[in-house]
């Protein structure tokens, strides 16, 4: 019976939304001091970025963004060319903070 009990207890907690691994009040301070500029306070990013990118720009609020897991998220950040420098400059912990944050955008 102990078994029964045990498996269904693992089904049900693996049914559960895992939480952010970030604190979303410290990724919002981050994302208005860092990201603000281009991606705009609701993440749809500025009129020249979005002039500059068009389509391939994605809103941070947007299904395509909120869809994609964390550490995709993550590579994403890693490998765009326009955040190189900023990536040098964040501190362990910083960009799972700032998804968290993001996921807090989610329309």
């Amino acid at each position: 019976m102990k078994t029964i009990f045990l498996s269904i207890g693992f089904i049900v907690a693996m049914s559960l939304p895992l939480a952010a691994a970030g604190d979303a009040a410290k990724g919002k301070e981050l994302y208005t001091k860092r990201c603000k500029i281009c991606h705009a306070d609701d993440g749809a990013g500025t009129p020249a970025l979005q002039k500059k990118y068009g389509a391939k720009l994605l809103p941070l609020a947007g299904k395509e963004v909120q869809a994609m897991k964390d550490p995709d998220i993550t590579k994403s950040f890693s490998e765009a060319v326009n955040h190189k420098a900023l990536l040098k400059s964040l501190q362990p912990g910083d960009l799972d903070n700032v998804i968290a944050y993001i996921r807090t955008m989610k329309k």
